[in-house]
């Protein structure tokens, strides 16, 4: 899995590990140099020290009427500047891989 940089809202630069579908998508990623050993961790736990980022909740309904359900997923926003931006907006749609999926809630960061 491909490493990325995130910035934390307190201007830190934390590693962050997701796949290349995800992290094309995630917004750009900050030009600074990590500058934090601490990892950022997409499923942290709260048991657990570190920073888990700030991002979107992504939903999309699968299947056929009368059997569909929903499918969720967590997409991680690499830059304060971009998750308060257009791109990331609840309701808007998200496109990852081939498969769209519809921004349902905003999450914020969380040490």
């Amino acid at each position: 899995m491909p490493r990325a940089k995130y910035e934390a809202d307190g201007g830190q630069i934390h590693l962050l590990t997701m796949d290349a579908d995800r992290l094309a998508v995630a917004g750009a990623e900050p030009t600074a140099a990590s500058n934090s050993s601490i990892r950022a961790k997409i499923s942290k736990s709260n048991r657990e020290y570190g920073i888990r980022p700030r991002g979107v909740r992504l939903a999309r309904t699968v299947g056929t009427a009368p059997d569909t359900f929903s499918k969720y997923a967590f997409l991680p926003v690499l830059t304060p500047t971009a998750f308060n931006g257009t791109g990331f907006t609840l309701g808007g749609t998200i496109t990852i891989g081939t498969i769209e999926w519809q921004i349902i809630a905003r999450i914020s960061e969380d040490y």
